[in-house]
C-alpha cells in the first residue's frame, strides 16, 4: 500500500500540465479570497457561510480539480484481452490495449496492475483495498490522441490462487 501511495505522490507531482496549474490557482484563489470575506464580513450567519465554502475549497478542491482533469484531459481507456497465470512458473501475464481517449499527446505511462481475491461482494471491496500483489510497470512510449498500443506486463512473484480478480489502471502524463 505504500508503494502505490508513493508511486501516486511521485505521478501527481510530474504529471501536472498548464491546465492543472490554471485550475489549482483558480481554486486556491477563491478559498482564500472567500475565508479572508469572512473576516471582513458583519453578519455572523453569512461569515461562516463564507469560511465554511472557503476551507472547503481548499481542503476538497484540488483533489476535485487532479479527479475531473483526469477524467477529461488525461483520459485513458484500457482493455484487458488476457489474463493467464503460468502453471510451472510463479508469473501472471497480463495483455491489453491502452487507447489515449484524453486531449493531450502522453510520452510516458505507467500501468499497475493489483491482484486480489474473488470471494463475494463486500470481502472483494475489502480486498481490493489490501491486494495480494501490486506491480507497477514504467513504459516510455509515446502516445498520440486517439491511438491504441497493445501492452504486455509480466507479473513475477505472483501466488497461484484460484480465485482472483485483476485490475489495471494506466497513468499517463506527457
Amino acid at each position: 500500500m505504500a508503494e502505490i501511495l508513493r508511486h501516486y505522490l511521485h505521478y501527481t507531482l510530474h504529471s501536472l500540465t498548464k491546465y492543472d496549474y490554471m485550475a489549482l490557482g483558480w481554486i486556491l484563489f477563491l478559498g482564500f479570497l472567500l475565508v479572508v470575506l469572512a473576516l471582513f464580513i458583519k453578519k455572523r450567519a453569512f461569515s461562516y457561510f463564507l469560511l465554511f465554502l472557503g476551507l472547503f475549497l481548499l481542503f476538497f478542491g484540488p483533489p476535485a480539480i487532479k479527479y475531473a482533469l483526469d477524467r477529461y484531459i488525461r483520459a485513458t481507456d484500457i482493455t484487458v484481452t488476457k489474463v493467464k497465470p503460468l502453471n510451472y512458473s510463479r508469473s501472471l501475464i497480463v495483455e491489453g490495449t491502452l487507447t489515449n481517449s484524453g486531449k493531450i499527446d502522453y510520452s510516458t505511462c505507467d500501468f499497475v496492475v493489483s491482484v486480489y481475491r474473488s470471494r463475494g461482494p463486500l470481502k472483494e471491496m475489502a480486498a481490493f483495498l489490501k491486494p495480494l500483489k501490486v506491480h507497477i510497470e514504467h513504459y516510455d512510449l509515446p502516445l498520440e490522441r486517439g491511438v491504441s498500443k497493445p501492452f504486455r506486463i509480466i507479473v513475477d512473484h505472483f501466488s497461484n490462487e484460484k480465485d482472483f480478480n485483476v485490475s489495471v489502471q494506466a497513468r499517463c502524463y506527457p
